[in-house]
Order: C-alpha cells, then structure tokens, then sequence
C-alpha cells in the first residue's frame, strides 16, 4: 500500500510537472467567455419568455385569423364574406400554412341576463357564440374550459373591450358598479337559447379575456351540442365558413404579405402576426449570440484537447511503467480526469457568476415590459449550465481514455 502511494504520489507530480499554466489559464478564460456568453444567452431567454406566452395572448404563437372584407353590397344581401371550399383549399396549399382552421359560428339565438343591484332585468343583452378547436387555446385546456350537460354552466372567453365598454361607458351612464375581471369571473349569470322551436335555461361563467380577438368563445364540444339541438339546419357549418385561423410556419415569411397583397379582399389580423414576428426574430438573436458562445468555445475545447495530447505524450514513458508496476488504465486516467473536472466546474462557476451580474443590468430594463422577477427563468440557467458542464466533462475524459489507450 506505502509503495502504491509512492509510486501514486510520483506519478501526480510527473502530470503537474508536464501541465502548462498557460496552456490551461487559455483554456479556463476562453472557455470562461463561452459559457459567459451561452448561459446569459440561454437566461435572457428564460426571462423574456413572458413577453410570448402572456394571458393576453389567446391563440399560442404563429396563428393569425383571415376573413373576408365586408362590401356595400352586403348590406343589401348580395356581397359574400363566406369562403368557399376552392378558397379555402388554395390558401391550405400555400407552402408557409402548417394547419387551417376556421370559427364555427351557433345557429340560433342567445340573450344573457345578470343581475348587479338585486334584479335579475338590471342588465340584459342580447349576444352570439363561436367556438374554435380547443387545441388552439393558448392557456384554457384546463378543467374550467370544459362544458357538461349535466351541470349545464358554460365557460366562456370574452374581448376585455368588452369589460372596459361596460366599466368607463354604460356603468356610469346607468348608474352601476363597476366590475374587476376577478369580480365578473366569480359572478354566474343566465343564459337563454332559443331555437328550432325549443328554448332552454342555461348558466354561463366567464373564465378568460382576449386583448386580440372580438368575439365571444364558448368550447368547441358545446357549440357542437347546441348547434345540432337548437339550429334549424341541424348544425351543418360547412358551407358557411367566414373566419379562418391559420397556422403559419415563420409568421416573417414574406410570402404571407406577398399572398394576402394579392387578396385585397381578404382582411388579416397581424396583432398575433406581429408578436410572432418578434417572438421569431427574438429566438434567431438568442440563437445568434448562443451560436457566437459555441464558436468561443470551439477554440477553448480545441486548446483543452491539444492540451491533454501534449500531456499524455510526455508521460508516455511514465504511463508505461506504472502499467508495468501494476496500475490499471482506469487509475492512470483518473488523474487528468480529476484535473477536466475540477477545471470545467471552476470555470462554469465563474460563467454562471458573470450571468447573474449580466442578468442584474438587464432585468431592471425588462421591468417596462411588464415582467416581473421570477426564480424561474434562474432555475433552468443553473439545470441548463449543469448539463452543458457534464457533456463537455464528459466527451474531455472520453478523449483522455482514448488517448492513454493508444500509449498502451
């Protein structure tokens, strides 16, 4: 055991003899700046996420809604805002389309009735129903968003204008309170559906509000119920489509401008269009920087690589003694594997350090914006930075093994 030591002892001090400081300070800073530059990439990231998958957003990123214009002539019944199957499929065709939609709209007529002040006439209204596929939904797959004929209450998604018309126009001009979102989302009102020669009780909920969207959204199962209960024509939408959702592939592909120009009848609403843009060209400037980070690294990695080849050649006469006095390969490795480890955490510690100092001169700008401080966006920089140190850990002893394998 004393003489293993020895010959232990002998063999760490031949490595530290052989290690370059220079050689292994250029690897520490270069590869310092790559992480520096990936991980406060990746953070910014994380943190700006917000921005894109906020509760204002109804539909998830890269769907935008088609109709069609509506004419002079519509008012007197001749002009057509309904697409037809061939327009419908030509847009489908279109190479930057990934899915297609449309709003199915109810077939029948709807009043709600609520009461502010102890009346159940205080507020009265006559209003309308469309559903979209749920899948669609940005942040409403949850158990609120779900309708079932035995309870009979029906969620419901409606425009914020809608509550800001009531709040600073009609509460004052009649005398009535005004709501919070919060407040009208506990509240339960009546619903009244006729149609088809059969009316019927309801009680509605709103569960959720649309900064992009004028419509009033109820789930795509209990349009479907209702359609084919209270519609005259049993609920058949097909031939009467005026509204799509498109699902685009790079909301800045300009082959979208270059194909609705050549629609000057087709209206387009570009408010998600326009945050898809920035959401793209948000991701392809972190993917950039991220990139550059990588391309810091290569060199560092190189360098670490040329390093450890330098090293095992001039302990290759060493490495084959100790082999010879009875070493195996796993405890010759072991010592420049201590030295990759120990190497590559010190340096992530000093890059997630330099983050955080990043992060604090960047976050206080992203207070305009409307994001809040979160451990979130923290807790995946520190999971991402881990994994990142592990991989590189791990393909430098891969090297290392390989390299002493050829000595023997």
């Amino acid at each position: 055991m004393r003489k293993n030591t020895k010959y232990r002892r002998l063999f760490y001090g031949l490595l530290r003899k052989n290690v370059s400081v220079s050689q292994v300070l250029g690897y520490a800073f270069a590869a310092l700046a790559g992480m520096t530059i990936l991980f406060s990439a990746f953070c910014f990231r994380e943190d700006v996420k917000p921005l894109f998958s906020s509760e204002s957003g109804l539909f998830k990123p890269g769907f935008m809604v088609v109709n069609k214009k509506v004419s002079v002539l519509s008012a007197f019944g001749k002009g057509n805002s309904i697409f037809d199957s061939s327009e419908i499929e030509e847009i489908r065709r279109q190479d930057f389309v990934r899915s297609l939609s449309y709003f199915t709209p109810c077939r029948y007529q709807v009043r709600a009735m609520i009461s502010l002040s102890g009346r159940m006439s205080t507020l009265s209204t006559e209003m309308f129903f469309e559903s979209v596929p749920d899948k669609l939904l940005a942040q409403y797959g949850n158990k609120d968003w779900k309708w079932d004929e035995t309870s009979g209450l029906i969620p419901i998604i409606i425009p914020r204008d809608y509550l800001n018309l009531y709040n600073f126009g009609f509460s004052g001009s009649q005398g009535l309170p005004q709501i919070s979102e919060s407040i009208i989302q506990q509240l339960v009102f009546q619903i009244i559906i006729d149609g088809n020669g059969v009316s019927e009780n309801f009680k509605g909920r709103i569960v959720g509000f649309s900064d992009n969207l004028n419509t009033i959204l109820v789930p795509e199962v209990f349009m479907s119920w209702s359609n084919n209960k209270f519609a005259a024509s049993g609920g058949d939408d097909s031939g009467r489509i005026s509204r799509l959702i498109l699902e685009v592939k790079n909301p800045a592909d300009p082959k979208i401008a270059e194909f609705f120009a050549a629609k000057p009848d087709y209206e387009v609403n570009d408010n998600k269009g326009e945050q898809g843009k920035l959401s793209y060209f948000l991701t392809i400037l972190i993917v950039s920087v991220m990139v550059v980070g990588a391309l810091v690294m290569l060199p560092a990695i190189g360098l670490m690589l040329l390093s450890i080849n330098l090293m095992v050649y001039k302990d290759r006469q060493t490495l084959n003694h100790l082999m010879l006095l009875g070493f195996s390969r796993d405890a010759l490795v072991r010592p420049y594997s201590i030295l990759v480890i120990v190497l590559n955490f010190v340096v992530a510690l000093f890059g997630v350090f330099f983050t955080l100092i990043i992060r604090h001169f960047y976050f206080s700008r992203l207070g305009v914006l409307g994001i809040t401080e979160t451990s979130g966006s923290l807790v995946s920089t520190f999971v991402f930075s881990i994994c990142f140190v592990l991989v590189l850990t791990i393909l430098d002893i891969y090297w290392i093994y390989r390299k002493i394998k050829k000595v023997f």
